[in-house]
């Protein structure tokens, strides 16, 4: 009913010229803090920030309506975090496959900076998947913890360039380029790549994995040993990733804003979101309107199933392929 009205809506407002159709809140609007978890005689807040989908900051457009992205989502959360004092600790709550190299780097950085300013905690419960670039932002908390059939570590890089020349050769396609070095189109989709340009660019993609390496090793205080089997950029159930030393512990998300309160030195916590709208029924398993697209999707065609290998442009990414 609620979609019929909106499209009845969309006819009426094309015939009369109006151009402008706001189906949600703009994102320019100050944040509210809703309390989704009460608890009696509470001093202090356990705040709850969703990292969902593809580690990136391209904005999500719809039909319709657009989101800003990821890293901006989460940000303009930390920031009004950071101006009240009640909040003891922020937890992550983390459901991503990974994504862009440098957007993942920017992140860790970001939430090691919160909290250095800060003092506050950071906890990470990871649910369905933390893996790759989501693992990586997840080394600056204090504590991780997985579900029981979380996957996570996927620890490494992935570089994907496509190549057409097969192709071109069957259609009679030359594509002439000008150049002025000889690395200026190393990658090029539209020619085979030498020797020495598979070992150039094997070289920027090691480098970019030495670091993920580094930090894991660092943040984790693992051995040499420990760190061999990772390298191999396999994935973890919960309690595997608990005995490789990746995460601290396996549990619930019911418990983690519990565990997040005293870790933080606090004995109990109401835990909270921040949203455009309120939801009177919301629950710490609520979609949070703060992180996410608000106005109704109305895409004809629209399906997750193979995001975020769809929407992959080429590039490097620390990224887990489902």
């Amino acid at each position: 009913m609620f979609k019929k009205s909106v499209m009845v809506l969309l006819g009426a407002s094309l015939l009369s010229g109006c151009a402008t159709i706001k189906l949600g809140p703009s994102y320019d609007e100050p944040l509210k803090e809703q309390v989704v978890a009460k608890v009696d005689g509470s001093d202090g807040k356990v705040l709850m920030i969703p990292v969902e989908g593809a580690i990136s900051n391209e904005p999500s457009k719809g039909f319709l309506d657009s989101s800003p992205g990821l890293l901006d989502k989460v940000m303009m959360q930390l920031r009004r975090a950071e101006k009240d004092d009640d909040i003891k600790a922020v937890l992550l709550k983390v459901n991503s496959p990974g994504g862009g190299v440098t957007t993942s780097d920017i992140f860790y950085h970001e939430l090691k900076s919160f909290k250095k300013r800060t003092g506050k905690a950071l906890y990470v419960q990871m649910m369905d998947v933390g893996a790759s670039g989501a693992y990586y932002l997840s080394l600056a908390a204090d504590h991780i913890q997985v579900h029981p059939t979380t996957l996570t570590g996927s620890v490494g890089v992935i570089t994907i360039l496509p190549n057409v020349v097969g192709l071109s050769d069957k259609i009679g396609v030359e594509v002439k380029t000008y150049k002025t070095g000889p690395n200026k189109d190393t990658g090029s989709p539209f020619r085979r790549m030498t020797p020495e340009e598979d070992t150039y660019l094997q070289g920027l993609i090691d480098e970019m994995a030495n670091r993920f390496y580094g930090l894991v090793k660092a943040e984790r205080g693992l051995t040499d040993q420990q760190m061999a089997s990772i390298k191999t950029a396999k994935v973890y159930l919960g309690k595997d990733a608990v005995q490789a030393g990746l995460v601290d512990s396996v549990g619930y998300l019911s418990a983690a804003s519990k565990q997040a309160c005293q870790m933080a030195g606090a004995k109990r916590c109401d835990l909270v979101t921040y949203r455009f709208d309120a939801n009177v029924n919301a629950n710490a398993y609520s979609p949070n309107m703060a992180n996410g697209r608000v106005a109704p999707e109305m895409n004809l065609i629209r399906t997750n199933l193979l995001s975020p290998l769809t929407e992959l442009r080429p590039g490097s990414y620390y990224l887990y392929l489902e």
